[in-house]
């Protein structure tokens, strides 16, 4: 789409390839080259490294639009994706309008508009695009504006398209094998009894069907987040642990050299006027104290920030569809790390108080990659919920408790009818609980009744996608066979209750043994 040029600004200059291409791709050493490894790179540099290296990971093609010029970078993936050389499209935006199909193009341009106007928060729209084979690709695009005049009118605008053509192909899979089960249902009425012992089958699989649904959209999500996480994770540790690793022999150095000094002191009491003039500038008494102050301040840093890599390590591990015996303190506690951010005070609220109250729990087999996710949604959704009360209520502390307990297997908190009771399935006779409170405005009745169902939401359009007490559910009661009920009172707070087992059956066992 052409904008047109506000009759105001002054034209700049055409947007030129090498000012463009901020990440180039990386080419073999040519002889006499230095070589731009890490160590050698400044912190600039591996920072435009590293995110090439997330767009690459991620497939991801790049694109720079001046919207006065209509120059348009294309940078080496973005051709590749649709099959093309780098001199086969010309860096500007016609050569994009070109490619798109006939039918998509004005979605495109109302997409843009709206975003352009303020509608939209991002520009996010999905369309086909022609390869070089002569083939229609589903394509993804994402941008923003990040430069305007001074008049306040966009200027240049950056983003990534993304081959999303599997993902459809799957969608449409799934959309073809609804409709075939759907048919199926008619054809089958015909006699009861084929009724009876199809429609079992059907619903089995229209359940797996949703199930399948909704964890592509949450994994797709938390694949990419919790790989993007890991690379920082590693990315920030590795200086983080060089600083935290020579603090210590700095410390010591620095004490030996203060002993020194004051052994001069003590044994040269009467310095030459220079040395003596000098010290009086300097204050050694006061630099002799700080000094090391300072040296176990930075040390205090680095652990802070070992704490937080170690939690987003913990938090982003993948399970490989194995269960593990793990201490679920640790899981809570490198989620609370992580929603460190959110939980301190703001400008405009106090702190957000956290009240522990951890009982002695044995290690539980679980899935912990999933179980910490649950965290994370169920502690993610109190926190707003402490934010939308403090808009109407400065008066409270806002506050959230965490309690955890093992109890007998038969003492359930959570009425529901029990699976998999069988000793010699369960092993010991308990279970633990684990109970996560807020003292927010609490949910009304008929809403409790609704929130773990997929796509329900109370917050606004683009705030939730109304999936993650759905999910949550599933991995509490599907792939743990236990249970998750919510408790709310208008005005007091809502407390959302979890309870497992401390064994359970594996989950393909449980997917084998239900399926027909």
């Amino acid at each position: 789409m052409h904008i047109e040029e506000p009759t105001t600004h002054e034209p700049e200059a055409p947007l030129s390839v090498q000012d463009s291409q901020s990440f180039p791709e990386s080419q073999p050493l040519q002889k006499g080259q230095k070589d731009l490894s890490q160590e050698n790179l400044d912190p600039c540099q591996c920072s435009q490294a590293a995110l090439q290296m997330a767009l690459i990971a991620n497939g991801l093609g790049l694109w720079d639009w001046n919207l006065i010029t209509n120059k348009t970078y294309y940078d080496p993936r973005w051709k590749r994706i649709l099959g093309y050389e780098l001199d086969e499209i010309d860096h500007d935006h016609k050569s994009f309008e070109q490619l798109v199909h006939p039918q998509d193009l004005p979605r495109i341009h109302q997409v843009l508009h709206d975003y352009l106007e303020g509608c939209t928060s991002v520009f996010e729209v999905e369309f086909r695009m022609l390869t070089k084979s002569g083939e229609w690709k589903w394509i993804l695009a994402c941008g923003k504006v990040f430069q305007w005049d001074e008049f306040g009118k966009p200027v240049r605008m950056a983003g990534t398209h993304k081959d999303i053509s599997q993902d459809k192909a799957i969608a449409t899979q799934q959309y073809q094998l609804f409709e075939q089960l759907q048919r199926e249902i008619v054809q089958r009425q015909s006699t009861e009894d084929q009724v009876r012992e199809k429609s079992q089958q059907l619903e089995t699989t229209l359940e797996e069907l949703k199930y399948t649904q909704k964890q592509l959209l949450q994994n797709q999500k938390m694949a990419n987040l919790g790989q993007l996480v890991a690379d920082m994770a590693n990315e920030i540790n590795n200086p983080v642990s060089f600083i935290y690793g020579n603090l210590h022999p700095a410390s010591q150095y620095a004490e030996d050299l203060i002993r020194v000094i004051e052994l001069y002191q003590h044994y040269y009491p009467t310095p030459t006027p220079v040395i003596a003039l000098h010290l009086q500038r300097l204050d050694l008494g006061f630099v002799k104290t700080d000094f090391l102050k300072l040296l176990w301040s930075m040390r205090a840093g680095s652990e802070r920030v070992k704490e937080i890599v170690f939690a987003l390590r913990n938090f982003s591990t993948s399970d490989e569809g194995q269960m593990k015996k793990v201490d679920l303190h640790e899981g809570l506690d490198s989620v609370l790390r992580i929603l460190q951010h959110r939980l301190k005070e703001q400008p405009d609220r106090l702190r957000i108080e956290v009240i522990k109250n951890f009982g002695e729990l044995p290690l539980i087999e679980c899935y912990p990659g999933d179980l910490n996710q649950v965290f994370m949604n169920i502690l993610t959704n109190a926190i707003d919920a402490l934010e939308e009360r403090i808009k109407h209520d400065y008066s409270f502390t806002p506050t959230l408790f965490i309690h955890t307990e093992i109890i007998s297997n038969h003492l359930s908190l959570v009425n529901s009818n029990e699976l998999w009771v069988n000793d010699k399935l369960l092993g010991k006779k308990h279970k633990v609980i684990i109970r996560i409170s807020d003292n927010g405005k609490g949910i009304l009745p008929h809403i409790q009744r609704q929130i773990f169902e997929p796509f329900f939401t109370t917050k606004p359009v683009g705030q939730g996608k109304g999936l993650g007490l759905s999910i949550s559910r599933e991995i509490i009661v599907e792939k743990h066979q236990g249970k998750l009920k919510c408790n709310s009172q208008l005005g007091q707070g809502t407390e959302l209750v979890i309870e497992m087992n401390t064994t359970a059956r594996h989950y393909a066992a449980i997917r084998k043994h239900a399926s027909f």
